[in-house]
């Protein structure tokens, strides 16, 4: 480290933050997809992954690496309604378009609805979108992954072909636990390896569960946003206490940020990161869960 140099302000340099939401969006964002990439580059990140719940954000990551040097960005696909739900037409595009995470469905997802009790594509007061639904959309059906005899559907199936041989992130969204002990092995079966289970805690899954996943091949995406007060799902010695359960290779570090009520992506990244240097954690572990971990999800 260079004299004089804050060890959090150190640790932001080579981050990787494959969760961060940017304008345009159907929500309020804190930040414009430009914005937010200046901002990480400048505080030394290696790359960052787009989302949006609503569109897919590939292309638009394309334009602004063109834009911004110094930093890679990543677009991704979210298969909610408005990009047709499971759709596996949607992945093939997208991935063709460069996507590098394709994430299972969340704000549309059955298992949203049963963690929120909210309306479709909405969470509570922190994620409304601007204008509302039609009655339209509030009525569709929500998204199941699995069929009536409890097995993964044939286009989830196809999904996971067309993941495993683009090798890129299969991200299982927020659906819920049944459905991921489905998915894992399909997912590896198929050829894809890199499965990332998002923000655990929102998604109520026990420690247990998240031991079993993790034995079944899954990495946990632990965000800032699971701490933060809008959406806060746990404390900061629990979250701390359970990457030490987990094992730090078995985790890894995003924001979740870019809503008003959150800060700015990279000061999620940095509050966090101090958080877990004040719970004890070694700056090679943070290294662990805040580069590495999202380097061999992206670049291996």
């Amino acid at each position: 480290m260079r004299l004089g140099m804050r060890t959090d302000l150190e640790l932001l340099r080579n981050a990787i933050d494959i969760h961060v939401h940017s304008s345009p969006d159907l929500y309020r964002r804190i930040s414009d997809h430009f914005e937010v990439a200046r901002a990480a580059r400048d505080a030394g990140f290696r790359a960052l992954v787009i989302k949006s719940h609503n569109f897919g954000t590939a292309a638009r990551a394309l334009m602004v690496q063109k834009e911004v040097q110094g930093i890679d960005v990543f677009g991704s696909l979210v298969l909610n309604l408005a990009t047709g739900g499971l759709n596996p037409v949607a992945v093939e595009t997208a991935i063709k378009y460069g996507a590098r995470q394709i994430y299972l469905p969340t704000v549309d997802s059955a298992n949203h609805a049963s963690l929120t009790g909210g309306q479709i594509g909405q969470h509570g007061k922190g994620l409304v979108v601007q204008g509302g639904w039609s009655q339209y959309t509030l009525t569709r059906p929500r998204l199941h992954l699995l069929d009536d005899r409890g097995q993964l559907t044939p286009e989830v199936q196809q999904i996971l072909r067309l993941v495993g041989e683009a090798d890129v992130i299969l991200n299982c969204g927020h659906i819920s636990y049944a459905e991921m002990e489905r998915v894992l092995p399909a997912a590896h079966a198929a050829g894809a390896r890199k499965v990332v289970v998002d923000h655990p805690f929102f998604t109520k899954l026990s420690v247990e569960e998240q031991e079993k996943l993790v034995a079944a091949g899954a990495i946990m995406n632990y965000t800032a946003g699971e701490i933060l007060p809008r959406w806060w799902r746990v404390s900061v010695e629990d979250f701390a206490a359970t990457i030490r359960r987990l094992g730090p290779q078995n985790v890894l570090i995003s924001s979740d940020c870019g809503q008003l009520h959150n800060p700015p992506v990279v000061e999620g990244i940095r509050l966090t990161i101090q958080l877990l240097l004040e719970e004890g954690f070694a700056e090679h572990e943070i290294r662990t869960l805040v580069h590495e971990n999202a380097a061999k999800l992206l670049y291996e």
